[in-house]
């Protein structure tokens, strides 16, 4: 009787064991594959975006055309000059005569007509006229961005504790409405606090004595720009380009 008994137990606990073993079995297999799906489904979304970060190269506006570089303005700037035809900006004064002549450029390197150039200048004895409009004025651009700057030469300018700045004539630059630039255009090879290389005009002196220089000045011209249209297609503006350093 008790080996019956015995056989009947050992029959009923190994098929709970059987059972247990295969529901745990079971459970495991469930939660292994809900495990490697959820995995997956993560890697496989993070995948794109990974992707992405790493390999994008973001687009930057960029322009053929530098803007002009800035420099001090100094403290003989005056208000209120009188605009001018760059052939009289000298109105006969004596000195060396000086032609200075270019354009004013946007930085998609377009003509801009219509900017206006307000310019003061030292006279032949190195003095600035404060009383009047002498060597001061505004001249404007043509259809074509060109303006000519008919004057006379500016000598050095020596300043108190025998400083003496080189031969330069004043600018400021622009569209009206828009962002101005205030410059500097240099004539010698003596340098100072506002030199910079980029802002020196090369002269020469032709048959009757006269020096001549070239000088193109770069500014923000937006007029026209239709920001509905986006950058493509305003030519005029800019070019899209990838990383561009210039």
């Amino acid at each position: 009787m008790t080996t019956l008994v015995t056989d009947k137990l050992k029959r009923r606990l190994t098929r709970i064991s059987a059972t247990t073993v295969i529901t745990i079995l079971s459970f495991v297999l469930i939660l292994t594959f809900v495990t490697f799906v959820s995995l997956s489904q993560t890697s496989f979304s993070q995948t794109p975006n990974t992707n992405q970060t790493s390999t994008a190269q973001p687009k930057v506006l960029t322009f053929p055309c530098k803007l002009t570089e800035s420099t001090v303005q100094g403290p003989e700037y005056k208000a209120g000059v009188p605009f001018k035809q760059g052939k009289d900006f000298a109105k006969g004064l004596p000195g060396e005569r000086l032609e200075l002549s270019g354009k004013v450029l946007s930085m998609g390197c377009k003509p801009v007509q219509g900017a206006v150039l307000d310019l003061w200048q030292t006279n032949s004895t190195g003095d600035y006229d404060y009383k009047e409009f002498n060597l001061r004025g505004k001249i404007v651009t043509d259809k074509d961005g060109k303006y000519q700057l008919d004057t006379i030469y500016p000598v050095r300018l020596l300043m108190d504790g025998n400083f003496t700045r080189p031969s330069h004539i004043h600018v400021m630059v622009g569209v009206p409405g828009q962002p101005i630039i205030t410059t500097q255009v240099y004539f010698d090879q003596l340098r100072d606090f506002g030199v910079k290389d980029t802002l020196i005009a090369k002269t020469v002196t032709d048959a009757n004595g006269t020096k001549k220089a070239n000088f193109d000045f770069v500014v923000e011209d937006n007029r026209g720009f239709d920001t509905s249209k986006g950058l493509r297609s305003n030519p005029t503006i800019g070019v899209l380009g990838h990383n561009s350093s210039k």
